[in-house]
């Protein structure tokens, strides 16, 4: 074996995943393959059952990461932990263009706002987690003067911009930082963002204590649980075997994300935190540009074939899932 091949076999030694590194060398030279460090889970980072059944697998910062199905709850989680420092100095540099939030998810803040004003009493407060620049809330205030507005997020040159240019109070670091909070809230948001907090558990164990009485949750995530799935059956149904020991993709999976949030799991998971009123309803689509008409051409479609199926169809790539305890508000429940 020449220098160069030996040097890779030895980073995908030390690397996490790779139970046959001979067989990657090639694969790992093409893609110019680093030592990263990672952590291996071995049980369901939310039920930390030790039972699980494989997805898929795929690579991410050189290394071979499976997906897992927890087969006591459900949840569908990546059992590679890449290093903290290499994610926060990711999350530093992504998602910073303005025209992502202003243009391209204007239809997603424009819906979540208009649920959230809903629901929120007079003079609330309202926590967007993973809040990024404050973009969101900044569409809520049009609405809503009268809200308090708090934003937090992993970067802290997202949360100085939503505190400089929108004057709003943020609370900077994962959603740890948020249990030495002494407000409740009348609105949480999390949108996108809970796939990327590595502590599930906690996550959960944490947001009843930040809700307040008759308090609103709204949640957006992914739709795209079936569509992985049935990719995974066709790979496996039509594929060689040699072709799916050597995958490095899961089609519909975002590699950025730790889980595959299903939404019989969120239903039932928020049920088991207490909300008595929990459920799931279509999310509007990113916009490609100004000019875009197919994307909500589409969405409207989708909520249409919704409610014809009593809520059964759901094909729009994300969803949102509305939890609320049994005295919210009766018109905000109509209008979710």
């Amino acid at each position: 074996m020449d220098e160069q091949k030996q040097k890779m076999l030895e980073v995908l030694q030390f690397n996490k995943g790779f139970i046959h590194p001979e067989e990657w060398i090639e694969y790992g030279l093409l893609h110019n393959f680093k030592k990263i460090q990672a952590e291996e889970l071995d049980e369901c980072p939310d039920c930390k059952c030790r039972s699980f059944e494989s997805v898929g697998q795929y690579i991410y910062y050189s290394t071979l990461v499976r997906l897992q199905a927890c087969t006591r709850c459900g949840l569908v989680f990546s059992d590679k932990r890449i290093d903290s420092s290499v994610i926060q100095s990711h999350f530093e540099q992504a998602y910073k263009d303005e025209g992502y939030f202003i243009d391209r998810r204007r239809r997603i803040f424009a819906q979540i706002s208009t649920l959230a004003s809903l629901a929120a009493v007079q003079g609330g407060n309202i926590l967007d987690v993973g809040g990024a620049k404050g973009h969101l809330l900044a569409m809520l205030r049009k609405r809503r003067s009268d809200l308090r507005f708090v934003v937090n997020d992993l970067s802290k040159e997202a949360c100085d911009y939503a505190a400089h240019k929108y004057g709003f109070q943020t609370i900077c670091g994962d959603f740890n930082a948020l249990e030495k909070n002494s407000f409740k809230f009348d609105v949480i948001i999390m949108s996108d963002v809970i796939y990327y907090e590595p502590d599930l558990s906690k996550l959960w164990g944490i947001l009843p204590g930040l809700v307040a009485e008759n308090g609103v949750v709204i949640i957006r995530v992914p739709n795209r649980f079936p569509l992985i799935l049935f990719w995974q059956f066709m790979i496996h149904a039509i594929g060689r075997r040699a072709n799916t020991k050597m995958q490095d993709q899961v089609r519909f999976f975002n590699p950025e994300h730790l889980y595959v949030v299903s939404r019989r799991y969120l239903l039932t998971r928020l049920k088991e935190l207490g909300f008595t009123q929990v459920t799931a309803v279509p999310s509007d689509l990113l916009i490609k540009n100004r000019g875009d008409f197919w994307h909500p051409l589409y969405f409207y479609f989708c909520k249409m074939l919704f409610s014809l199926s009593g809520g059964k169809l759901m094909l729009t790539p994300s969803m949102l899932v509305i939890a609320k305890s049994h005295k919210s508000h009766d018109r905000f429940w109509c209008m979710s």
